[in-house]
């Protein structure tokens, strides 16, 4: 008994860190950690349909946002476009102070067989006042008006680690919600 538990959860295992697909914010946008020249993972998941993994994500979609009509834009069976906005996605710390920014993101979602290409898109941060932040552009000492200076040096690392964090967690959620749907069926 205790064989085949360790056996399965092995395989549990591998097949998580097989599925893991990890992206990184630079001066280009986001990309995939393992190949820099994509500006998207494919996420696989075997054995199912275009129609089903379309499905699935539109179900994570409609129960991730609060009012998914309005950030989805669709072309059904082929691809999900979300234009949304996440608050207090990610925060700096100065003199011990928090300051948190709601983060303006746009995410690409086209359907294959087995697979669903991810592409994440920076829009900007917005700071409390309403400031927005682009990814790049021209910072100096006093002021920093963007993620990357023309330099492409990050400006405030805090963020560009808060935005890797997000994206990650973002598509580990989202594969995960993918594959519960599968198992969630038989109510």
């Amino acid at each position: 008994m205790s064989k085949k538990f360790f056996a399965v959860l092995l395989f549990c295992i591998v097949t998580a860190f097989v599925q893991a697909q990890s992206m990184k914010i630079t001066p280009k946008d986001f990309v995939d950690t393992s190949d820099e020249s994509k500006n998207y993972v494919v996420l696989n998941f075997a054995g199912r349909s275009q129609n089903d993994l379309y499905k699935a994500a539109l179900k994570y979609v409609n129960s991730y946002y609060n009012n998914p009509e309005k950030v989805t834009t669709k072309i059904d069976g082929e691809q999900i476009v979300i234009d949304a906005m996440e608050q207090k996605a990610v925060y700096t710390t100065y003199l011990g102070s928090k300051t948190y920014y709601d983060f303006y993101y746009k995410i690409t979602l086209d359907f294959k067989d087995s697979k669903i290409r991810f592409a994440p898109n920076y829009k900007y941060f917005e700071s409390p006042g309403g400031a927005e932040y682009p990814l790049n552009g021209t910072n100096n000492f006093m002021s920093k008006n963007a993620l990357y200076g023309s330099n492409g040096k990050v400006a405030r690392k805090s963020l560009q680690e808060g935005l890797d964090a997000f994206i990650n967690r973002y598509i580990a959620e989202f594969s995960k919600g993918i594959n519960d749907s599968k198992s969630n069926d038989n109510w």
